[in-house]
């Protein structure tokens, strides 16, 4: 008796079967992997504008150069922010490359008397927009 080797016809509609059905949910998850990824980053941004308030409460001095946002503290410490490479650095003297938010196209940021004025274009062509108050007038800190 000839043994034939190779597929019957059941198992091969079988397997193809299961390849379509897996490959008709790989949209979905690619959708569902892309969703979280922006919602993620809602909260990166959040955390983001929680630090820039804190530094900016802490600082002395505040002042915008070539769009980097430089914040000096009362202890001599210059803290900038600045646009790096599709992210928003933090660096402390101009020392280490703490990168405090991912995902940027662009961020602009404007001084104003008592404070300064944050917006941000993400890759995900949403706007983050946040207008961050000092304390403290600026101005009756630097004539003290």
């Amino acid at each position: 008796m000839k043994q034939n080797k190779g597929f019957t016809l059941i198992e091969v509609l079988i397997a193809f079967s299961i390849f379509l059905i897996l490959a008709s949910l790989f949209p979905q998850f690619i959708k569902l992997i892309s969703y979280e990824a922006k919602s993620i980053h809602h909260l990166e941004t959040s955390i983001f504008f929680q630090q820039l308030s804190s530094d900016v409460q802490k600082s002395a001095n505040i002042y915008v150069e070539n769009n980097t946002l430089y914040l000096l503290q009362g202890n001599n410490d210059v803290v900038t922010y600045g646009y790096f490479q599709k992210r928003i650095r933090r660096q402390v003297n101009n020392k280490g490359q703490e990168m405090v938010l991912q995902n940027v196209a662009d961020v602009t940021f404007s001084s104003w008397v008592n404070g300064i004025d944050v917006l941000i274009l993400d890759l995900y062509n949403q706007i983050h927009q946040k207008r961050i108050t000092h304390l403290i007038s600026l101005e009756v800190m630097k004539s003290e």
